[in-house]
């Protein structure tokens, strides 16, 4: 079945997944159906219609639907989301809590395991060890032969090797002491990481890796509950699909920083399939994208903060994104500009200003909020950095203003200089907090506007202010917001109606929004089906609307990044791309094409389809147009049907397959 759906959605993908241009006026002057605008208003504003939505909106009325999805507040969420959620613990801790709990604890091997030096100190005293390793051979043979045996063996065990050949007497027995020392370390080794045949017998690793739910379920019946959690750590993703209560509990197990944002990831597919507040969801995923953080960043500090973007990333969606989707964008702003998540990601946390020589305003080296100015040996840092630019470019060219916003290098600068000081406490506590001591206190001049000496704090309050009530910003916003709504290029006209509610209104995000939705561009033909879904729409509109069942995210998120689209996980900081062709490679269509084949079948764990829908009319075959109309919410494209049919002529295909080549067509890849 597979290469059939391959071979025949290949062609008809190749010959129309190619994004329309939304440059041409005409389109966007004509105006929609009224079921069309249903449709579309359901592909646009949720991550896809599921089964009866459609007749839903039908019956509340599109316009009273779309103003509920901007007031979330009145609508129910539904309870399934939150029993879905209600395991992903660290979703509801405080951040202070999630870097306490999931920050491992350093491990400290046995003695025979510490360097040389060290384990000799612990035997000899200070005379005893320079004898040993800076003295003549009589010597070091002389304090040898008085340790009793068991020492001996430490010490021998502990010396190196060129140390040893100058003593003959003791060289095997040295030899023979390392031996013995390096099987003790390996077993150690083995015993804190363990490997499934350190664990298993061989018919119970075949069981383990066999991906069938059965044996691996009875495996696990068999086991105590220790070994199943370090045995559910080392499974294939495939086995681990099947245990997710244990899967988690591996993880912490094994990669204890990862764990909150692995949760992260499947609450936003979760959300994405199950919440009934669909526009902030998909808002929520569009501003993270606008203020991108990465969470795989790793720092090499003297202090302990690598990989601490894992165990910030849920706090800084939870606490600077979400609340804010339909808010004031002068607040999203300044909430993603003070969460550690953004000063760590973009390096402002170390961004410090010039030392005492500048004058009167300079920094001021005295404690903060009863935390000594120690904190930057424990940020571990080896002195001060100087300014750090980063920020103070992105938060221009990516932020707010856009790359041609109006701003210079030097404008870049004065930025940098406001943000100096804003910095978070220490990797144990990163609670946000102004360090005077960090911060340039001299005047600045930025777009314009003089920031007088000796604000501190208020300093960056002002260049938020600046940036969020600029012109620049209120057109980039805008396009942003119409780019992902309406088409990738979409008409000037909107966007500056858009722009023009934005300062109106002082970035009032939700009357924005209100301006693009009641515009005839948006219920227009140049709007209708002008965008191509991104991996994570992908993957949440198939099994929306298959109406399928998902009891674990595990799968779906790595089908997410098999697309590529590995959630909270872009590098750069512009985040992933809302333009159709950033996800038209071939490895990613063909991953595609691949899921659909899979949630189609209902081989994905974890996930299952509605199978009373997939029937066909009677016994005689399937109806693939009334197929494809309940899958796509509308009739599917002459295209598309001439494609299956083809594909199809002379086989005799089950429901699952038709229903693969639609969620793998062209027609269901736009939205």
């Amino acid at each position: 079945m597979k290469r059939l759906v391959l071979a025949t959605t290949a062609v008809a993908l190749a010959a129309v997944i190619i994004p329309r241009s939304g440059n041409a006026t005409g389109p966007f002057n004509q105006r929609l159906s009224p079921e069309q605008q249903i449709v579309h208003a359901l592909n646009r504003l949720t991550f896809g219609p599921r089964p009866g939505d459609i007749e839903a909106v039908r019956r509340i009325g599109l316009n009273k639907w779309i103003e509920l999805q901007l007031h979330p507040d009145q609508i129910p969420e539904n309870p399934i989301l939150d029993e879905r959620l209600k395991p992903l613990e660290t979703l509801r801790m405080n951040l202070a809590d999630v870097v306490k709990e999931y920050t491992p604890e350093p491990r400290t091997m046995p003695m025979m395991v510490m360097a040389p030096f060290q384990q000799m100190s612990s035997i000899l005293s200070d005379e005893q060890r320079r004898k040993v390793m800076n003295g003549t051979a009589e010597e070091r043979t002389e304090v040898l032969k008085a340790l009793d045996p068991e020492k001996r063996e430490e010490v021998l065990a502990s010396l190196p090797p060129n140390v040893v050949e100058f003593t003959p007497e003791f060289k095997d027995a040295a030899d023979k002491a390392r031996k013995a020392r390096q099987e003790e370390i390996q077993k150690e080794v083995r015993r804190r990481n363990p490997r499934l045949m350190d664990l298993l017998d061989p018919d119970q690793i075949r069981a383990a890796r066999s991906g069938d739910a059965t044996q691996i379920m009875a495996l696990f019946a068999s086991l105590d509950p220790e070994k199943r959690v370090k045995v559910a750590a080392l499974l294939p993703p495939k086995s681990q699909a099947l245990l997710p209560e244990y899967r988690r509990q591996g993880e912490r197990l094994q990669t204890p920083r990862m764990v909150a944002s692995e949760d992260l990831k499947e609450a936003k597919v979760f959300r994405a399939i199950y919440s009934n507040r669909q526009l902030e969801e998909v808002l929520v995923d569009f501003w993270f994208n606008h203020f991108n953080v990465d969470a795989t960043k790793n720092v090499a500090t003297r202090g302990d903060t690598q990989n601490l973007g894992h165990l910030l990333i849920g706090s800084y969606e939870r606490d600077a994104i979400r609340p804010h989707v339909f808010g004031h964008f002068k607040d999203l702003l300044l909430a993603t500009a003070r969460h550690p998540a953004m000063l760590y990601y973009l390096d402002n946390w170390e961004s410090m200003g010039p030392g005492d020589e500048v004058g009167p305003f300079a920094p001021i080296r005295s404690t903060l909020n009863g935390v000594p100015n120690s904190i930057i040996p424990v940020f571990g840092r080896q002195g001060p950095h100087g300014i750090n630019e980063n920020y103070g470019r992105e938060v221009m060219e990516l932020h707010t203003l856009g790359v041609n916003g109006g701003y210079t290098q030097a404008d870049v600068i004065a930025v940098a200089r406001c943000f100096t000081g804003w910095t978070f406490r220490s990797p144990e506590d990163p609670a946000f907090v102004f360090a005077p001591f960090m911060h340039d206190f001299g005047e600045k001049t930025v777009l314009g506007h003089k920031i007088a000496a000796g604000g501190g704090e208020k300093d960056g309050l002002e260049v938020i202010d600046i940036l969020a009530r600029h012109p620049s910003t209120a057109k980039f916003i805008s396009r942003e917001l119409a780019r992902r709504f309406v088409a990738d290029n979409p008409p000037e006209d909107l966007v500056d109606r858009m722009a023009s509610t934005f300062m109106k209104t002082d970035g009032d995000l939700r009357a924005v929004m209100e301006t693009m939705f009641k515009s005839p561009e948006f219920f227009s033909e140049g709007a209708w089906q002008a965008k191509i879904k991104s991996p994570l729409e992908i993957v949440a509109s198939t099994v929306r609307a298959m109406g399928a069942e998902v009891t674990d995210a595990y799968t779906l998120v790595e089908k997410i990044a098999d697309m590529g689209e590995p959630l909270y996980s872009k590098l750069e900081p512009n985040g992933y791309s809302d333009k159709g062709e950033a996800w038209l490679s071939t490895v990613g269509i063909m991953a595609r094409m691949n899921f659909a084949t899979e949630a189609a079948s209902g081989g994905i764990p974890g996930v299952t389809p509605d199978a009373s829908r997939r029937q066909g009319p009677d016994s005689q075959g399937v109806d693939a147009p009334a197929m494809a109309r309940e899958l796509l919410g509308h009739d599917a494209s002459a295209q598309t049907i001439n494609a299956i049919q083809t594909g199809l002529e002379g086989k005799d295909p089950n429901p699952s397959v038709i229903a693969a080549l639609i969620l793998s067509s062209p027609d269901f890849e736009r939205r």
